[in-house]
């Protein structure tokens, strides 16, 4: 689907784009073979721009994609390179500008990886370094300029895709947990009251009063955003995968509630276990300078 892309082109707005279509042009293909069917003044460039993005795609050039690509077009992206593609989210201690990262959760190469602070955070840059494709909701706005900030890095060594917007011009409209209910998606019972507030909440728990359970539901609710993003994906991408209960179970199993909270003011929290998933073998650990 993404050889159907030519929004991106050099003057093709929506208008020509019709026109291109009701010419029968309908693809990259079209426009290297059917050129007498394109006005005379968009050939050269709509033909430059199409062999670049052909030689892009045979090179598996996804970052070219993700910035050249028209909003309209970037699910697009995902269509072609939705195995490649690895998914993660980010827990702060706040919503500050300067709040500091507590939780990373990816999911890479089938699998969840889990990065906590003051155990194994750094370990992220490792993973990003086998990472082909990083997706995330919101993430250009919020998750990625912590990162940059937090690990001191300019940019990310992979192309990254925000699945906000090809969410918003697919017509899933406002947060996660909203396009969530549109797609008709049920998170475990466990995790369905928690939120972002009770996120920082648990961190603090875990941090004051070494409340493991406070520590692993907060791991199992960043995880648990992380898989909605492969529901979204493929919605978006118009491909089969995991079904909702395939994903769940990658999971940990929950085991006994601890006491309440009254601190927190929400249900009781349930204990688990978030499983070994580390990265930790994919790299070897990054050591701190300066």
């Amino acid at each position: 689907m993404i050889t159907e892309s030519l929004r991106h082109c050099p003057g093709i707005g929506s208008v020509k784009l019709a026109q291109l279509h009701a010419a029968g042009v309908q693809c990259w293909d079209d426009v290297l073979h059917r050129t007498s069917q394109i006005p005379v003044g968009l050939q050269t460039e709509l033909l430059e721009e199409v062999r670049r993005s052909k030689l892009a795609l045979d090179n598996g050039d996804i970052g070219y994609f993700v910035d050249a690509l028209h909003p309209q077009d970037k699910w697009r992206v995902l269509s072609e390179f939705l195995d490649r593609t690895s998914f993660f989210d980010i827990e702060t201690n706040g919503l500050d500008i300067d709040s500091t990262i507590t939780v990373i959760v990816c999911w890479h190469r089938g699998e969840l990886h889990t990065f906590v602070e003051h155990e194994n955070l750094d370990d992220f840059l490792d993973l990003l370094d086998d990472v082909s494709l990083l997706a995330s909701f919101n993430g250009a706005s919020f998750d990625v300029p912590r990162v940059l900030d937090g690990f001191h890095i300019p940019k990310l060594p992979c192309p990254h895709l925000d699945l906000r917007w090809p969410c918003y011009h697919a017509g899933l409209t406002g947060g996660l947990k909203s396009i969530e209910r549109q797609l008709g998606v049920t998170r475990p019972n466990d995790l369905d009251a928690t939120d972002g507030e009770l996120a920082i909440q648990l961190w603090e728990s875990w941090r004051e009063r070494a409340d493991r359970n406070a520590r692993d539901h907060l791991i199992r609710y960043c995880a648990a955003d992380v898989l909605m993003l492969i529901v979204v994906a493929q919605h978006l991408s118009q491909r089969d995968g995991y079904t909702q209960a395939e994903l769940w179970t990658h999971l940990p199993e929950t085991s006994t509630p601890p006491p309440e909270s009254k601190s927190m003011g929400h249900q009781k929290l349930v204990s688990n276990l978030f499983g070994t998933a580390s990265p930790s073998k994919l790299r070897t650990r990054r050591r701190a300078t300066g």
